[in-house]
């Protein structure tokens, strides 16, 4: 009996090691390595083996266990099936489901679209509805209804009612189903807003702010500053015009960006463009709450998409910088001359309208 006992006991605990071990087995092909549904581009060379796709598909992130693609392929005897091609794969895809795209043969040709940073809803919407995908109404009426979105995305709880989704479409480069709706677009570029934003949520310098001023200001940023190495400092002159102690020094709390009033202006039929480049002195007095040149403070939003140097530079601004004025340079790199006196301001004025004058 004792050796029956014993075997009945061996036999129980390998089953039990077999059961454990086949739940193992099962989460993991169920599992996905990422939440994040960013698009992964992966080309299957012709008479590459499964060992070398599996080790790739780990490498950009798209599995967790090589060796457990590698047997899932084996068990099912699909060596000789996965099909030569470029696919668009997903980390949020489980191991079965890229095994079935990459044995299918069909290349996915998705649209692919770059946002570059600095535009606006309008410009945003005319890139999309050129590269086929929906047209400019359609996506705008979505875009500016940012109240259908606060329940699903936390980093838009600052956002005021009514407003809209302007600079919180993540500007980068994408890819969308032909099929893709305005909804679907919108979700993708929020996605990848709050991907970008939670790098720099924790580091936020600026006292008192939340999330949509900080965006406001990266806004700001992204449209006057032409050098990435130049935003935190940009973004402290801005930030420094703000604060009560330099009022007196510069406008009694205004911001003064242009390029808040070239926002409120709009398109510009003359110029062709969003972005009036010469503006008048009529322009600078415009009746507009974004025209930050005769409002004090913030203005109610984002002028622009930001991307996430100018996000980064609104949250962390240059501590050490005490300036309240910039003047471009006559470098004509998009370099600026920075000042802390409006008397030193007028000399790099002047130096910059004569370089102007004299250039070639």
């Amino acid at each position: 009996m004792r050796h029956v006992r014993a075997l009945l006991f061996g036999l129980s605990l390998l089953a039990l090691v077999v059961s454990c071990a086949g739940y193992v087995f099962l989460s993991e092909l169920r599992a996905t390595p990422a939440t994040t549904n960013t698009p992964v581009e992966f080309i299957v060379a012709p008479g590459e083996t499964t060992n070398d796709i599996a080790n790739r598909l780990a490498e950009a992130g798209l599995i967790r266990q090589p060796a457990l693609f590698r047997a899932l392929v084996r068990w099912r005897g699909l060596d000789q099936q996965i099909q030569a091609g470029r696919y668009v794969l997903s980390p949020t895809m489980t191991m079965s489901e890229i095994l079935i795209v990459l044995q299918s043969g069909k290349v996915v040709n998705d649209i692919q679209i770059t946002i570059p940073e600095g535009l606006r809803l309008e410009e945003i919407a005319a890139i999309i509805a050129a590269a086929g995908l929906v047209n400019e109404n359609d996506f705008l009426t979505v875009a500016r209804d940012g109240d259908r979105f606060r329940a699903d995305y936390f980093l838009l709880n600052s956002l005021p009612e009514g407003a809209t989704l302007e600079g919180y479409l993540f500007p980068d480069t994408y890819r969308f189903a032909p099929s893709s709706d305005a909804e679907t677009i919108v979700r993708k570029l929020l996605d990848r807003f709050v991907e970008q934003y939670s790098t720099i949520e924790r580091s936020v310098r600026v006292p008192g702010v939340t999330v949509h001023q900080i965006v406001t200001m990266a806004s700001i940023v992204q449209r006057e500053a032409a050098l990435l190495s130049e935003m935190p400092r940009i973004s402290a002159v801005f930030w420094n015009r703000l604060k009560p102690q330099y009022a007196p020094i510069f406008g009694g709390g205004l911001l003064g960006a242009d390029a808040t009033v070239q926002y409120a202006i709009g398109y510009d039929p003359g110029e062709g463009t969003w972005w009036k480049r010469n503006l008048t002195v009529d322009d600078l007095a415009i009746q507009s709450p974004y025209n930050t040149r005769i409002n004090p403070g913030l203005p109610p939003g984002p002028i622009a998409a930001p991307g996430l140097a100018a996000l980064t530079a609104a949250a962390q601004p240059d501590e050490s910088s005490p300036y309240l004025f910039f003047v471009a340079s006559c470098e004509f790199d998009g370099s600026h001359k920075f000042a802390t006196t409006i008397e030193e301001f007028r000399v790099y004025e002047a130096e910059w309208l004569a370089c102007q004058q004299n250039r070639p």
